[in-house]
Formats: structure tokens, C-alpha cells, sequence
């Protein structure tokens, strides 16, 4: 006999009449066998009185392994099998009653015992089902924890990555806004285009300032020289320059009235205005961005960016023009601008005097690599000893690149006599440096003043 593997309660292909297929299969088999080897073998009474009869086999096999049901089965089947066609005859000795007994003795004990088994497989069985949906219902929680945690896992992550890009976004945008707050014109200028691809993410942008009543291209980026043919300037008669100049107006293809006036020009245009003076000093125009990028929040950003560019920009030119007109500089030096007409000038009288005048250039290298405050110390040193060192017809200056190049003016003094001062000034220049400072690499050049005609 095939014991089965697997016991399954659910009704469906492997039960014929409420019972498993293959208990019935195997109960088939089992009698089939049996009563062949009777006919062909044995007496042909079924087995009546061998002990143990070989129908408990059956009985107890299929109540222990599939419960009361098969085993009932059993052992109806096995008493028909034993009983029909073969009732013995009644012994003289033997009343009714016994006779009775000797006819149900092992059927009722193969029902007893089907019962008796069978439920004590069925209680497994019960035990077993229960244990499953525990079990099915532990899994299907366990795969709810695990869903649910790999949710709030990607969100936990899709936010991390929110906020770090939040932050790295600020960051960058506050190193951006600092490479504009400067008061060199070159410098600021610089920093806008780092500032403009921090915010707005352009493929292609262009700055125009605005120059004797012309609004002139001073830089762009991601143009394309052969492709793109994008004007460099505008004048008063563009619609363009009306708009953003004369309106102070910012311009977006979004709208129908600025899509005619930018004219394939861009995507958006906006006048650089000091938030200080209301003074326009130029224009940011944007020729290509991307269709996600283009929204009422990119707009209003462009609008306060372009309010913060042009404060930055006008507030460096403010300082150009002022630092023009001084006579000194910070370090107490001559400024280049009075220096440079001063030189001019001594030149001028020398060759009518017959006279030299040279000039010394001090210029300090690797300052990209100094922080703000070293730069700062370094300029002071150089300052100090020039003026320390200097003779009171020579003229210390700044020559205009804000603590990067220093110059002596030397009346009167042949281009020999000026490598003989140059020579002095660079000792007490390097004594007059700081120890963190000693190595840095400072040339000093000397030449002669020539007359600009």
C-alpha cells in the first residue's frame, strides 16, 4: 500500500464522494489483492479465523493516516468483504446470541478501532490545519512588516536624499550668492554665472550690461557659434531693449505679448536692477531651458535673482567709480588710478629734466591657495614694508588688483639704482612676513617708466 505524503481537507479533485482518491485507491488495491490470493491461494473463506485477520491492515492504515472517514470506509468495506457470500453456518453448541457476537466480533472491532484511530488523526489533523493557519496568517503578516517596511524604508531614503539635495542645493547656493557679493566688477561678473546654473539650470544663458545706451553681450554660455545666432546686442529700437530696459519688465515665452518680443531670442529676459538706486546695469536672458523647468517658481526666482544680480553688479560699479577718484588705498598706498597719471607725469618731466623714472612690481604667487584672512595679512606685510623701506621721493602703490600686485614709482632713479632698491625691498619685505607666510614665491620685477604718446 502507497501511504500518501500530504493530507489535504479542502474539497476539490483529490476527493470522489467526500473521500480522498487516493484512500479509495488504495483501499481497492489493497482488497483486490487480498481476495485474489483467496481464490487463487487460499481456502476461499476470506480469512475467517487466521489471527490477526489481514483486513485490519486496511482499517488501521487509512483511520491513523487520513482519519475517521477512510477508516470507517475501511472497515465497512472490509466487513462486506469478509461477511458477503460467506456466513458460516451456526454450531449446535452456540445459541443465537453467540453466534451473533461470533458473526460481528471483528467488524464491530474494526468500527470501534476506525473510530477510536481516526479521531485521534483527525484531532492531529485539526491540530495540523490550525498550526497551518497560524502559520499562513504569521507569513502573510510577516510579508505586510516586510512590504511596509521596505515602503517606509524608500521613504525614509526618498526623503533623505530630499533633504541632503535640499541642503547641498542651499550650500551651493550660498557659495554662489558669496562669489558675487564682491566689489570688483571682473569678479562679480565671475560669480553670476555660477549663480545663474545654481538656480536656474540653463542649457544656455547670456549676460548684457548695459553700455552707453546698448545692452552688450559680456558673457554666455552653452552657445552654439554655428547653430545658434542669437543677437550680442540691442538697442533702443528693439522691442526687447523697450521692454526691459525702458519698462523694466521681465519677459517669459509663457505669455503671447513676450513671445512676440523675444523673437526666438530666449526663453526668459530680465532687466538687472539695484534694489538700492532702482538703477538697470544690464540683463540676464536664458536661451534654453528645460519644459520641467519652467514654472511660476522659476519664474519668481529669475525675477529675484536678476534683483540680486544687478544690486551685486551696481554696487561694484558704485565701487569702481568711487575707488577712482582716491588717493589712497586701504594699506595706506598710493590708488592705481592716481598712480598710474602720477607715473605718467613723472615720465613726462624726466624726459624734459633729463631724468629716469623706473618702477618696481611686487607680485606675491599662489594666492589661490591662501584664505581670505592670509591674503589680507600678506597684502598688510607688503605694505608695510614698502613703506618702511622706501626712500621719500619714491611712491608706493596698489596697483589696482586688490592685494595681488603691489609697484614702486622710483624718481629719478636709473633702472640700475631701482634693482639695488628692489633688491632692499625684498629682504625687508621677507622679514616683514609672517612665519606661515615665509615660503610664499614673491618676484620683484623692475622697468622703466616709458611716456604713452
Amino acid at each position: 500500500m502507497t501511504a500518501a505524503s500530504d493530507d489535504r481537507t479542502d474539497a476539490g479533485p483529490r476527493r470522489f464522494l467526500g473521500f480522498r482518491r487516493v484512500a479509495l485507491v488504495e483501499l481497492v488495491l489493497f482488497f483486490a489483492v487480498a481476495l485474489g490470493l483467496d481464490l487463487t491461494v487460499g481456502d476461499g473463506l476470506r480469512f475467517d479465523g487466521v489471527q490477526p485477520h489481514p483486513f485490519w491492515i486496511p482499517v488501521l492504515l487509512l483511520a491513523i493516516q487520513y482519519g475517521t472517514g477512510e477508516g470507517v470506509l475501511a472497515a465497512l468495506v472490509a466487513s462486506v468483504a469478509l461477511r458477503l457470500g460467506n456466513m458460516p453456518e451456526q454450531p449446535i453448541s452456540q445459541d443465537l446470541y453467540q453466534y451473533l457476537f461470533a458473526l460481528s466480533r471483528e467488524p464491530i472491532l474494526w468500527l470501534v478501532s476506525a473510530v477510536l484511530f481516526g479521531e485521534l488523526r483527525m484531532r492531529q489533523i485539526r491540530e495540523r490545519d490550525g498550526l497551518r493557519a497560524d502559520l499562513d496568517l504569521a507569513r502573510a503578516e510577516a510579508e505586510a512588516i516586510t512590504r511596509s517596511y521596505r515602503q517606509l524604508k524608500s521613504v525614509k531614503e526618498n526623503l533623505e536624499t530630499r533633504v541632503a539635495g535640499q541642503l547641498r542645493t542651499v550650500f551651493t547656493l550660498y557659495q554662489a550668492a558669496k562669489s558675487i557679493d564682491r566689489l570688483d566688477e571682473g569678479e562679480v561678473m565671475l560669480g553670476v554665472a555660477d549663480l545663474i546654473r545654481t538656480v536656474m539650470k540653463p542649457d544656455k544663458f547670456s549676460l548684457f550690461l548695459l553700455n552707453n545706451g546698448l545692452l552688450e553681450s559680456v558673457t554666455n554660455e552653452g552657445w552654439d557659434d554655428e547653430n545658434d545666432s542669437y543677437s550680442r546686442w540691442f538697442d533702443h529700437s528693439h522691442a526687447l531693449f523697450e521692454t526691459v530696459v525702458g519698462r523694466q519688465r521681465l519677459i517669459c515665452v509663457a505669455r503671447d505679448e513676450d513671445e512676440r518680443i523675444m523673437a526666438g531670442e530666449g526663453v526668459l529676459a530680465g532687466p538687472l536692477v539695484s534694489s538700492d538706486t532702482g538703477e538697470v546695469v544690464g540683463m540676464v536672458k536664458i536661451e534654453s531651458l528645460g519644459f520641467t523647468d519652467l514654472s511660476v517658481n522659476t519664474v519668481e526666482n529669475f525675477r529675484i535673482l536678476c534683483e540680486w544680480i544687478g544690486t551685486a553688479l551696481a554696487k561694484a560699479k558704485r565701487y569702481r567709480e568711487v575707488n577712482e577718484q582716491r588717493l589712497f588705498t586701504d594699506d595706506e598706498l598710493y590708488s592705481s588710478t592716481f598712480i598710474g597719471r602720477q607715473a605718467e607725469f613723472l615720465a613726462r618731466l624726466g624726459r624734459r629734466m633729463g631724468f629716469e623714472t623706473t618702477s618696481i612690481t611686487i607680485r606675491p604667487g599662489g594666492l589661490s591657495r591662501l584664505s581670505a584672512a592670509q591674503r589680507a595679512e600678506l597684502a598688510s606685510a607688503i605694505g608695510r614694508a614698502v613703506r618702511d623701506g622706501l626712500r621719500d621721493t619714491d611712491l608706493a602703490c596698489d596697483f589696482g588688483q586688490h592685494g595681488a600686485v603691489f609697484g614702486v614709482v622710483l624718481t629719478g632713479t636709473p633702472l640700475a639704482g631701482a634693482r639695488l632698491v628692489a633688491a632692499k625691498l625684498e629682504a625687508a619685505v621677507r622679514e616683514a612676513l609672517p612665519p606661515a607666510l615665509s615660503a610664499i614665491p614673491i618676484t620683484f620685477a623692475t622697468e622703466r617708466v616709458e611716456v604713452r604718446e
